[in-house]
């Protein structure tokens, strides 16, 4: 299902500079992880899936349902979410679903940027969450954060390109976060 807050992923959106500059930064934060025998990456295919394969040492499946309505089926050692969840009309229900997918070792990385004024936001989000909700939204879901880390993704010239960008330098900046399911107790 299109939406206007799904962004669909094509070599122009691949060759940007942000796109990979995060696809760097999301990689080094993955460096020293463990080999996983199975994988999912939420949302389409792109060369970083080619790079998550390499890296987990396994072959990754791509989710091909509506993330807001739909149930994953298999199961994963590890999942991968990088910039979904602040598209999604229902980010709850994806990251349960995420959860159902997950072996009980299982990881979940995930990335969204972090809350800034309604102003700076990207007319193909529907949420941007605080850290706070971020963290609110992960114990509901029964996620426990192994690890985070800020990064930014933009050239530090591009905040000088005019007023929208120079305010975002003050509040841009995505979170990568390490996740696992905990006990349902």
């Amino acid at each position: 299902m299109q939406t206007p807050f799904r962004k669909k992923v094509n070599d122009a959106y691949v060759q940007t500079g942000t796109t990979q500059r995060r696809w760097k930064k999301t990689l080094n934060f993955l460096k020293g992880v463990m080999p996983a025998k199975s994988g999912l990456d939420i949302g389409e295919r792109t060369p970083l899936t080619d790079k998550l394969e390499g890296l987990f040492g396994c072959t990754f499946e791509n989710t091909n349902i509506d993330l807001d309505t739909g149930s994953i089926e298999n199961r994963y050692d590890v999942v991968t979410a990088f910039e979904v969840i602040e598209h999604l009309f229902n980010p709850l229900h994806c990251l349960l679903e995420i959860r159902k997918a997950l072996n009980p070792e299982g990881r979940l990385y995930l990335s969204t940027p972090n809350s800034k004024p309604n102003f700076l936001w990207s007319s193909e989000h529907f949420h941007e969450m605080s850290e706070r909700s971020l963290t609110e939204l992960f114990n509901r879901a029964k996620f426990k954060v192994l690890r985070k880390t800020a990064i930014r993704i933009h050239g530090f010239g591009f905040y000088f390109t005019g007023i929208r960008p120079m305010f975002r330098g003050f509040f841009d900046k995505r979170w990568l976060f390490e996740l696992v399911p905990v006990n349902q107790d």
